[in-house]
């Protein structure tokens, strides 16, 4: 489906970004969608509740990168929309969530532990190396060996508080670099001896999409972009998090940064780190007025080293269906929290 609005506006991934930009030009929603071309149809649908969902090839901008977003109209104003970013512990849909936390100290990461039932998980940390298994870099891979190394004879119950031990001292340390560092203190995953994925660079160039609008929204542009330099724009949250993906439990560490104004809203959450499975993830909410109600796009964009090969390329089709899934998955939360109509859609990818 032709979107020519996009092409318009420099290759924007962040494609919410774009829409909400125009808001500093006081175009409308019904004006956003028109520029979009959206059928008579699909603009029936959304007048209608239903969550339109689209994919953005032209706008993943490396092998390992897939894109998707979403639009809805809801029923709500900018006071409600806020409380709802502010008091959801993440935007993944929350059957993907097992586990997670507010990160104010240290002391807040004493519930990262790994459980009987997560024990496979524990084996694979028991024998941890470079690969595309586990998402650690060569330091906290020596950290595993001399934590866990001791243990390869221990009962259950020991490699399992060893591990959870383990896991607590890579995440304080992650969270450490990057509250120091931001995107420039993010360690790369290790693959092999010569491989390494950047993920701060990975991170940095979905965030760099935002840069045409910077003009009209600089500091969430800088925030983006260069914190801790420019905080101060933003209200932000720190979490760790145990989620379930691909039916393996992950740690991961997120940022939510959440600017707004009498007008708009703008919210970006940021993986930096997962255990395993997946890169980084990255997405950007954005709200402006659609007549008596509350417009809203979603993008998102998301890495990972399953797409970086001939298998991942074959698979590319089904992870954006995926992708759409999970955007379209978010959009139904929002839309029952804010509307109370019903359950949310339970079909979250795993």
């Amino acid at each position: 489906m032709s979107r020519p609005f996009y092409s318009s506006l420099s290759a924007c991934l962040v494609l919410t970004s774009c829409y909400v930009s125009l808001a500093q030009a006081q175009i409308t929603g019904k004006d956003v969608i028109q520029g979009m071309s959206v059928t008579p149809a699909e603009l029936s649908q959304l007048e209608s509740g239903t969550v339109l969902t689209f994919s953005d090839e032209a706008y993943e901008t490396s092998k390992r990168e897939l894109s998707a977003d979403a639009m809805i109209l809801v029923e709500s104003d900018l006071d409600a929309v806020y409380k709802a970013i502010v008091e959801e512990p993440t935007l993944v849909p929350g059957n993907l969530v097992i586990d997670q936390s507010m990160i104010e100290s240290e002391a807040d990461f004493a519930g990262v532990e790994y459980t009987d039932a997560e024990y496979d998980e524990v084996k694979k940390l028991l024998s941890a190396k470079p690969g595309k298994d586990l998402n650690f870099s060569d330091a906290e891979y020596a950290l595993l060996q001399q934590k866990l190394g001791p243990h390869r004879r221990s009962s259950p119950a020991d490699q399992i508080a060893a591990a959870s031990e383990a896991m607590r001292e890579i995440l304080i340390g992650r969270y450490k670099a990057y509250q120091g560092g931001g995107l420039d203190g993010i360690e790369a995953y290790s693959r092999s001896r010569k491989k390494k994925i950047d993920i701060g660079r990975e991170l940095r160039f979905s965030t760099e999409t935002f840069k045409p609008f910077e003009g009209d929204f600089p500091e969430f542009y800088k925030v983006m972009h260069d914190y801790p330099a420019g905080a101060d724009c933003c209200t932000h949250y720190f979490r760790w998090l145990k989620v379930k993906i691909r039916k393996r439990p992950t740690f991961a560490l997120s940022h939510t940064m959440v600017q707004r104004t009498d007008d708009f809203i703008l919210a970006t959450e940021r993986y930096y780190f997962a255990s395993s499975t997946l890169n980084s993830l990255q997405v950007t909410l954005s709200w402006l007025k659609y007549d008596d109600d509350t417009y809203m796009g979603l993008a998102m964009a998301a890495s990972t080293d399953l797409l970086d090969s001939m298998m991942g390329r074959i698979l590319r089709p089904i992870g954006r269906n995926k992708a759409k899934d999970m955007v379209s998955d978010i959009m139904h939360k929002v839309q029952a929290d804010l509307e109370g109509g019903g359950d949310s859609s339970d079909a979250a990818t795993e």
